[in-house]
């Protein structure tokens, strides 16, 4: 009886120490599988649908949560990166405001449903990633997100991009602070393959949503993640412009 019980406590403690491994390994498989179904998408010509999403403040509870990962390593607090200006590109003035407010967010599908508008690509990282529709809690952790009441993709404007920085080096956004101005960031649609340029990184406090304001002359992308990877207490900004 004795040897049941002890083969019984070694059997569950080798289940819990090999969950985060199995949680891992599923997030890569959804990953590749979104990436798999926007590639048909491409091919076949169908488009996607709106969501109702969380907003740039929500964020703050999904990047403290974080998401589990097979190995966690101490990482550096990252220094305030001097901040950058393009002459061509008007920053926003005191009294600039942000995109409309949009519908609140209901009540979640029973199943998920994957709104996938495209690929975030960015070389230097070696990050390709799914876009979807809707900074949701699930839809960050099986790729990057669009910001709801934030402009479109190609428009002018601001567009806001979520993500997570995997604690697992190179995973998701977790070398994002690595970018530098001029560095080139993609987003492959069905339809168009936009390409931005960096001009300014910086790190700002969860609540600053100045970091979404827009002009009417500039089509801006601006990637939001967590700073630092572990315990995460700031944001981590990278705004880029479109390429004429």
């Amino acid at each position: 009886m004795r040897n049941k019980i002890a083969i019984g406590l070694i059997v569950l403690g080798v289940l819990v120490a090999a969950y985060p491994l199995v949680d891992t390994i599923y997030g890569i498989y959804w990953e590749k599988r979104l990436l798999a179904q926007f590639e048909d998408q491409i091919a076949l010509g169908i488009g996607v649908e709106d969501v109702v999403a969380s907003d740039y403040i929500a964020l703050d509870e999904i990047f403290v949560e974080g998401e589990p990962e097979e190995f966690e390593t101490e990482s550096e607090a990252y220094p305030v990166v001097e901040e950058f200006t393009v002459p061509e590109i008007e920053l926003p003035s005191e009294n600039a405001t942000t995109e409309p407010e949009t519908t609140p967010p209901t009540t979640a599908a029973p199943a998920p449903k994957w709104d996938i508008i495209g690929k975030l690509i960015i070389p230097k990282i070696e990050v390709e990633m799914a876009l979807l529709k809707g900074a949701t809690d699930l839809n960050l952790s099986r790729g990057a997100a669009t910001i709801e009441g934030t402009s479109q993709i190609g428009e002018i404007g601001n567009a806001g991009i979520a993500g997570h920085r995997g604690r697992t080096y190179g995973r998701k956004l977790n070398r994002l602070d690595e970018l530098e101005v001029g560095d080139l960031i993609e987003i492959q649609t069905a339809s168009e393959n936009y390409k931005f340029r960096v001009y300014k990184t910086h790190i700002v406090e969860p609540t600053d949503v100045s970091v979404l304001y827009r002009n009417d002359t500039d089509r801006i992308i601006t990637l939001v993640t967590c700073d630092p990877v572990i315990n995460p207490t700031h944001r981590l900004i990278v705004h880029a412009v479109l390429e004429p």
